[in-house]
């Protein structure tokens, strides 16, 4: 139960078993009601008649690249024209074809949408999370969380939105200029196509995750996580990395509402559940000092990265991975729920762990 919900119980209670309301006790009540209500209202915001400052753009780069020109480096200079640093990373990073300057570029290109699997993997996205009508939902849902945003934190310039075929090497690909989409990591998780993907590098818990439904969250989550890196971030113990994750989780909520909590977690709603029902227990594992302030990475990272449960402690198999964000999610929370005057700013320009630690009180 929350802080909120507690106070407004405990007022009920002591009315009715003094079976009357004076009249100072009735003003508390309005008053609570109302702040709680203002509170809410400064998180709730109706996207439906408001714009951007700059238009909201999406532009469809796994289409380009499917009709380009052969040996035309006119085709090759207007891609650099239209999308600059983006086909630079995604020549030399993402594909790893070589560099964006050079002429044989194009013939690369054109070679890797030739190529067999290539071909198969985009007939796969044309039916499933590229489907135009599928795509303008996401980028719906993608343009009111960053109008959302914006309200929230007015300063941030909102960054334009990729679709791509990332050759199954990313699902995102975040700077601060662009979120890049790799459009065949979503095809959905019983997609045949994912049979055919080396289980070592694609095993079944990340498989499961390749679900179109989670595409706009996570295109958003992504560019947060990269966006907010040096907003009070050090990542030199446990907590700083765990609060962080709450931080981006916390306001990714705020932003697209309308989206569950398993999914901002990547998640099955079972997963959540356990969770929820083992929060005590979980903050019993972290809580220590030599957990919770721990400085190794390749120890605490147990927390955060993914896989088919988190491997930690005493923690059973039985457990979705990645405790530690949700932990981080929900200490967040916690403290929000108490400070309620903390805007967008303050919250990620808060160093200090130790404010968000005192709220925090595990539910079960």
């Amino acid at each position: 139960m929350s802080s909120s919900e507690s106070r407004t119980t405990f007022l009920t209670c002591l009315l009715w078993r003094r079976n009357k309301v004076s009249s100072l006790l009735g003003l508390i009540l309005i008053s609570f009601i109302t702040l709680s209500s203002c509170t809410e209202d400064k998180w709730t915001v109706d996207v439906s008649e408001m714009t951007l400052p700059t238009d909201f753009s999406v532009r469809n780069f796994n289409w380009e690249i499917q009709h380009l020109s052969e040996n035309d480096s006119s085709s090759l200079i207007q891609l650099r024209h239209n999308y600059k640093l983006f086909l630079t990373d995604y020549c030399e990073d993402i594909l790893k074809i070589g560099s964006s300057q050079s002429i044989e570029t194009i013939d690369k290109l054109n070679e890797f949408v030739a190529h067999p699997d290539t071909r198969e993997t985009l007939l796969a996205i044309d039916s499933t999370s590229g489907d135009p009508e599928f795509l303008r939902g996401v980028s719906l849902d993608l343009e009111n969380g960053f109008k959302r945003l914006h309200v929230f934190m007015p300063n941030v310039k909102i960054p334009e939105v990729i679709w791509m075929n990332s050759g199954f090497n990313f699902a995102v690909y975040p700077r601060d200029e662009f979120v890049a989409v790799g459009l065949e990591w979503f095809l959905g998780p019983e997609h045949p196509i994912l049979k055919l993907l080396p289980p070592d590098r694609f095993p079944k818990y990340q498989q499961l995750r390749m679900h179109p439904d989670l595409m706009a969250a996570d295109a958003m989550k992504g560019w947060m996580l990269v966006h907010f890196i040096n907003r009070g971030y050090t990542g030199e113990k446990c907590v700083d990395d765990i609060l962080y994750w709450g931080k981006v989780l916390w306001l990714l909520g705020k932003c697209m509402p309308e989206q569950f909590e398993h999914v901002l977690m990547d998640w099955t709603p079972e997963d959540l559940e356990w969770a929820k029902a083992n929060e005590r227990a979980i903050w019993l594992e972290l809580q220590p000092a030599n957990v919770l302030f721990e400085t190794n990475r390749t120890v605490f990272h147990r927390w955060l990265t993914d896989g088919p449960f988190t491997k930690f402690g005493s923690i059973p198999q039985e457990s979705p991975d990645r405790l530690g964000v949700w932990m981080g999610l929900r200490i967040v929370k916690n403290f929000m729920d108490q400070n309620p005057e903390t805007s967008a700013e303050q919250l990620f320009s808060e160093t200090d762990y130790i404010p968000f630690l005192k709220s925090y009180r595990p539910e079960r």
